[in-house]
């Protein structure tokens, strides 16, 4: 951070800062503690404990949205990490690995392979191993996913309109069902989903470490990916829809690449907002009677309420779908603790975040959990599976692909 900072100390960020209520309290995780220690001319040259303050921040960008003076909190945050050793803070090493992991497909890949393969295998761990919690992400849902309404199947359309698409490494890698359910439910639409060669890791994860140079390579890598073709370029990860946004911020500084990021980033098209905007199909069946209504919690992914606001789109989907309830949390949604690389960062505290979450979320006795981010969904399979949960989570795609309805999908 600069000492130039306006700080009005007001505390305004301490109020929606889920690092600084999980912390019970504790000031210099909170960003008017960082402001403060940004002026202190003591750490002009950050000290590992400075360090692994600054490391202790999700970048959810509630603060950002609370502050009554504008002060772009991830910015400076990301800015004093850029100054950073490589490995800073606590696990460093590990977000370090993750990193390099997302800078090649291929490890992503395998990487997927075995977790598939071991996550089969977790059911015969006890329930609180921590290797159990690791490899969550990849296990199967503990019970069936209740019987929809209806089921549809969602055939290609005879003439479909090719349609370019950013999957995000995770539906490309790791979670190929994701890939899978946004190409049935676009088809169905009557659009043949198109990744352009040559895509790479959108890059949030090497941003938000400061980690410039690598961010900025991939950055130029997928502008000159999807330049290749024209039309809309749509984004089914929340995270990387929320980056990808920013390319001509981070090319700022060179003339030319910031004109050519700003022209791919008009042309981006969040999946969920894509879709609410599609003219409804005309009815044409009938829906089955379900013994009861599907209840549905849907997690706003951080990066899509503070920052673009997309928050009303998901809801609209959800509710013309019949027989499914759409449940909310009393007091407004919540940060799942993911952050990235937050959470291999600071596990204890992200673990204190997701389980708060899903305590008040499974009083609700939804069947099942869905979002649109990547590191969200990956979040709450650990964190149900830490609670004995069995309810099921899976990307919005996935669900709505699932419950196809008439008025809502096309069969």
């Amino acid at each position: 951070m600069t000492n130039t900072i306006r700080c009005a100390k007001c505390g305004a960020c301490t109020v929606v800062c889920p690092v600084y209520k999980a912390s019970g309290g504790l000031e210099s995780y909170s960003a008017r503690g960082r402001n403060h220690l940004a002026t202190v001319a003591e750490f002009a040259r950050p000290t590992p404990a400075y360090e692994d303050i600054f490391s202790k921040c999700l970048l959810c960008g509630a603060c950002t949205r609370a502050c009554p003076r504008g002060i772009d909190v991830n910015r400076e945050t990301v800015r004093a990490r850029a100054g950073f050793s490589r490995l800073y803070g606590r696990h460093g090493f590990q977000k370090y690995l993750a990193r390099q992991a997302l800078r090649h497909p291929e490890i992503l890949g395998a990487a997927g392979r075995l977790g598939r393969t071991a996550g089969r295998l977790t059911r015969r761990l006890p329930a609180d191993s921590g290797l159990r919690l690791r490899l969550a992400m990849f296990e199967p849902p503990a019970a069936e996913v209740p019987a929809p309404p209806r089921l549809a199947k969602l055939a290609p359309a005879p003439a479909a309109s090719p349609l370019t698409w950013f999957p995000g490494c995770a539906a490309e890698y790791l979670f190929p069902e994701i890939a899978d359910a946004c190409r049935d439910l676009l088809a169905g639409h009557g659009f043949d989903l198109v990744a352009p060669e040559g895509l790479g890791c959108c890059g949030l994860a090497h941003h938000a470490a400061g980690d410039t140079e690598a961010a900025l390579a991939l950055a130029r890598r997928n502008i000159e990916a999807l330049e290749r073709r024209p039309g809309p370029i749509l984004v089914s990860c929340a995270s990387c829809f929320a980056h990808l946004r920013h390319y001509r911020d981070l090319l700022a500084d060179d003339p030319l690449w910031r004109e050519r990021a700003a022209a791919v980033g008009d042309r981006l098209a969040e999946l969920m907002q894509f879709l609410d905007g599609l003219p409804a199909p005309v009815d044409g069946g009938s829906v089955a009677t379900a013994q009861r209504p599907l209840r549905v919690f849907y997690h706003d992914p951080c990066h899509l309420r503070h920052e673009v606001a997309i928050v009303k789109e998901p809801r609209r989907l959800l509710q013309r779908l019949p027989g499914v309830d759409l449940v909310e949390l009393p007091g407004g949604p919540q940060c799942c603790g993911q952050g990235g690389l937050f959470h291999l960062g600071a596990p204890e505290l992200a673990a204190l975040i997701r389980d708060d979450l899903a305590a008040k979320v499974l009083a609700l006795q939804p069947d099942i959990v869905t979002s649109t981010c990547s590191g969200c969904l990956m979040q709450w399979k650990t964190a149900l599976t830490a609670a004995g949960s069995p309810v099921a989570v899976m990307h919005l795609a996935e669900l709505l692909r699932l419950v196809a309805a008439p008025g809502v999908f096309p069969a």
